[in-house]
């Protein structure tokens, strides 16, 4: 299952597609070049390989609360297991781009910052 999420980019001061691919054995993200996957593992944590998250995303000047990559997690999954449809895991994923997208235009944009950010 595929799920295009526009995610605002305060770098170029519009939004991207990211590309996030549900099968039961990985979840992966893809934005244009960029590319990380988590796969699955009995028991275990997903394991992340690929570009880091946090890496595609400050490359764009996003910056995500540290919690979002494991949201993405718990939602794949959930999907996984059955506990979510298809349908519903598309809008639950794009309220959590809608929650991305609110922190990141509501971060400071004074001069002082924007050196920062």
């Amino acid at each position: 299952m595929e799920i295009d999420l526009r995610i605002y980019s305060p770098r170029w001061g519009h939004d991207d597609t990211y590309r996030i691919t549900l099968e039961q054995d990985r979840l992966s993200i893809d934005m244009q070049a960029r590319h990380c996957e988590a796969n699955y593992r009995e028991n275990l944590d997903p394991e992340w390989s690929g570009e880091p998250l946090f890496h595609i995303f400050r490359n764009d000047s996003i910056y995500a609360p540290e919690v979002f990559q494991r949201c993405l997690e718990w939602a794949w999954l959930e999907w996984r297991n059955g506990n979510i449809s298809d349908d519903d895991i598309v809008g639950e994923m794009e309220q959590l781009a809608e929650w991305l997208n609110t922190t990141t235009r509501a971060k400071p944009n004074s001069d002082f910052w924007r050196i920062y950010f």
